[in-house]
């Protein structure tokens, strides 16, 4: 078992008590900012999305009464994908006055590996995840000028010589600095989540 996969069983696990709030700010710190992204590329405004993180949450919470870790149900990521599409659905159908159910103590995946994958928005989300997850991770090890070089040049997509000029250093640096960090991010995220499941 990796260090990310028990991270994560142990969280989850952290989960069951109820009255662990510093567990539960720990799942809105790492997951809370994921689930709103998702539902707003889905189309919610920012009121619903929230409230959609808050529902997913609260029926998470719902759900950890009794919980036991399988890793055959699927992984969580699914399970967090689900989980907002449902709090959509249910969304969308009270607005209709079509009620749907979701049993909140079936703490299961809901949709197959299959279905998660083939959701570009929720794959590109989830890869941003844990890329905002890593740089975060190893902002500290960087000067505040490399950081900005890189994110303006490799994640803004502003040309070498844009950022060169933006940040204050020369292109040889910017192409230094985009090297050094994508080799210390990917380097951390193997690290941390082998199978991309953090």
């Amino acid at each position: 078992m990796g260090m990310a996969e028990s991270t994560r069983i142990t969280l989850l696990l952290r989960l069951r008590d109820r009255s662990d709030t510093m567990g539960w700010d720990e799942f809105d710190e790492r997951y809370g900012e994921l689930l709103y992204r998702y539902a707003r590329g889905r189309g919610a405004k920012h009121e619903t999305a929230e409230d959609v993180v808050q529902e997913v949450t609260m029926y998470l919470f719902k759900a950890m009464e009794g919980f036991e870790y399988d890793a055959r149900k699927g992984r969580f990521r699914s399970y967090l994908r689900s989980s907002v599409v449902h709090a959509l659905g249910r969304r969308a159908a009270k607005e209709a006055k079509q009620p749907i159910h979701l049993d909140p103590h079936a703490f299961d995946f809901i949709q197959s590996e299959k279905e998660t994958s083939a959701d570009a928005k929720w794959e590109r989300e989830w890869q941003m995840h844990r890329l905002r997850w890593a740089l975060k991770s190893v902002a500290d090890e960087f000067e505040e000028k490399t950081l900005q070089a890189f994110e303006a040049h490799a994640l803004g997509g502003l040309s070498v010589e844009d950022t060169a000029k933006q940040v204050g250093i020369s292109t040889a640096s910017v192409y230094q600095a985009k090297s050094r960090v994508i080799k210390r991010v990917k380097a951390k995220l193997e690290a941390a989540d082998p199978d991309c499941d953090m």
